[in-house]
């Protein structure tokens, strides 16, 4: 029985891991676009190393005639998100080959944790839009500026991720059996004492050391920042903070303290646990939300975490005083 659980475990972690890698909005996405005649074919490019030189290379095909080219349109020195596209600078591109239509333009990265925004459009030579090219989200394309990472830092990093997800399936799986009246607490809370462990090396000094190198920061997770990456790591080791101290008793065989749920109680905790990091793995990874959002969402989630462990460790200790006047009384008689 515990082989099968150890491979379903397997299959089912590198299945989210998969689906994490395919959903990640920091790889190179095909898009494409046509208007007033004019289509546009592109593959993003979502990031380059610091203080290189790249170029961004795309196809454009249409009716073109004299006094009709394709440019680049580029954020300008302290301009920011904020700025309006129309205030961007403008570069004509460089013809690749005129018979494809392939144009491209060089691009310097800055300082790692810098970023970029640019978008193209087709113009005349009055000045006239006759078309333009952004995101799916009509937004300008943004290039993010990253250092390099030492591999051993990625592979650690990975490993411990993996790690994490593999023991949170594995301790779902145990608590499914406990939702169904099993009593293994001990199978189920070393899984998720390992989780814990594993999320907290990989995510934090792992991760303190991958943005280090990639971002120029170290973390930014509530309170430190509004990061969509770190806070969902954090949001993650928070509640399995929670399903370990809860079955501290059962992993612990009592050394460290008591469990202060019932074995169904926590089957259901762990069980819980694999559709948040469910919930996790479906955002797409270096997807970014409005700070305000993010700070409410994580703090809102952080208390509730908070307000569950309090509630059931003031239940527990209120069982276990009532339990120990009864034996008393008993003793007593």
């Amino acid at each position: 029985m515990n082989i099968a659980r150890w491979a379903v475990a397997l299959l089912l972690t590198v299945m989210l891991l998969y689906v994490a890698r395919t959903t990640s909005r920091g790889r190179p996405e095909f898009q494409t676009h046509t208007e007033n005649g004019y289509t546009f074919e592109y593959t993003t490019v979502p990031k380059i190393t610091e203080k290189t030189t790249d170029r961004l290379t795309l196809k454009i095909t249409g009716p073109f005639e004299p006094g009709v080219n394709p440019v680049i349109r580029q954020v300008r020195f302290r301009q920011d998100s904020d700025t309006p596209i129309s205030k961007y600078g403008s570069v004509p591109l460089l013809v690749e080959d005129s018979a494809t239509g392939l144009y491209s333009t060089p691009i310097t990265a800055g300082d790692k944790g810098g970023k970029t925004r640019y978008y193209f459009e087709v113009r005349d030579n009055i000045g006239g839009r006759r078309a333009v090219f952004l995101n799916p989200d009509n937004e300008p394309f943004v290039l993010k500026y990253i250092g390099e990472v030492p591999t051993v830092v990625v592979a650690l990093h990975i490993f411990f991720m993996f790690a994490t997800v593999y023991f949170v399936v594995l301790g779902m799986l145990h608590g499914l059996n406990l939702v169904r009246g099993g009593v293994d607490i001990y199978a189920f809370g070393r899984a998720f004492f390992l989780a814990t462990v594993c999320a907290f090396v990989g995510g934090y000094p792992f991760g303190f050391m991958m943005n280090a190198y990639a971002f120029g920061v170290i973390w930014e997770g509530v309170p430190f920042g509004t990061d969509a990456t770190d806070n969902k790591t954090q949001l993650l080791f928070v509640y399995l903070v929670l399903v370990a101290l809860a079955s501290i008793g059962s992993w612990s065989r009592g050394k460290l303290g008591r469990d202060i749920f019932s074995p169904k109680t926590l089957g259901w905790l762990g069980t819980g646990s694999f559709f948040l990091l469910l919930g996790i793995y479906l955002i797409p990874h270096s997807i970014q939300f409005a700070p305000l959002l993010t700070k409410i969402v994580c703090w809102s989630w952080i208390s509730l975490v908070a307000v569950l462990y309090l509630l059931g460790l003031y239940l527990s200790q209120r069982d276990a005083k009532s339990k120990g006047k009864a034996r008393s009384r008993i003793s007593g008689a």
